[in-house]
């Protein structure tokens, strides 16, 4: 029993300090894996279980003011990383859309990368709020299987990101979804604030842009896989492209059912 506790305990600093990038390694809720594993754990229960029991018999709450804040900082963030990224890293040609190796110096261009890596992730951690606002409203048909596990999947790859590969040619990743991000909030702020100027056309666009997003990424990451003078980590691929594929499924499923066969239907009712 000692040997099998021994052995557990070196595959865990093996992985969790040899493995790591020592750049990262010490950031809070990057240093150990348990404070993220913590916070999915309990965000999970609360949108599934506690937070619809506690409010069964209770009125929605009114959190207009809070929710128009909470857009404003997440377009602000989200806008900050987009611009960033394409101004300091892209067009200046620091980085290379098609491969970027991961660098693991301690330059100044690449302490600026690991901040906005870092940074992208914990606003992945902040986004875990959407649902809870949605549970707090009463608004629990927009707590779906694809909404959870999205949030879910954002904040373990934000992890492993942050761990072990934080740079190189996945920051495309955070940029691409800072951008859609972006314009996401935005809609959800002008819902918020203005409703009469929403278009019911613009909710499938967006989740057109959040598909296109996703196909994207699969190319991104999977072109790595097959371009031998490409140095980026090819396990990181295998890991960030299951997900990616199984999301994009999702939202095209979800955008079938929402937008194509519920036309279909209404139109075969009127005629």
């Amino acid at each position: 029993m000692g040997t099998l506790i021994n052995n557990i305990t070196q595959f865990y600093h093996y992985v969790n300090e040899d493995l790591a990038d020592p750049r990262t390694n010490t950031f809070f809720l990057v240093s150990s894996p348990f404070p993220i594993m913590i916070i999915m754990y309990l965000y999970h229960q609360f949108v599934r279980k506690w937070g619809p029991a506690m409010m069964e018999n209770r009125p929605p709450f009114e959190l207009k003011k809070l929710i128009t804040l909470y857009n404003i900082i997440q377009i602000y963030l989200s806008g900050y990383i987009s611009i960033r990224c394409l101004f300091i890293l892209y067009l200046p040609g620091h980085y290379s859309v098609w491969c970027q190796k991961m660098v693991t110096d301690e330059s100044p261009l690449e302490k600026i990368v690991i901040h906005h890596v870092y940074m992208y992730y914990v606003i992945k951690v902040i986004d875990l709020l959407d649902t809870v606002f949605f549970i707090l409203r009463k608004k629990f048909s927009q707590v779906s299987f694809l909404h959870v596990y999205h949030h879910l999947g954002m904040c373990l790859l934000g992890f492993v990101g942050n761990k072990y590969v934080p740079g190189g040619h996945g920051v495309m990743l955070g940029f691409i979804n800072s951008v859609v991000h972006t314009v996401m909030y935005t809609y959800y702020l002008i819902s918020v604030v203005r409703p009469q100027w929403v278009r019911r056309w613009w909710k499938k666009y967006i989740t057109q842009l959040q598909i296109l997003q996703f196909a994207l990424l699969i190319f991104h990451f999977g072109h790595v896989l097959f371009e031998p003078s490409c140095e980026y980590p090819k396990w990181v691929s295998l890991v960030f492209l299951p997900h990616n594929i199984f999301i994009l499924f999702l939202f095209l499923d979800f955008y079938f059912k929402e937008y194509v066969y519920k036309k279909k239907k209404t139109s075969s009712k009127t005629s």
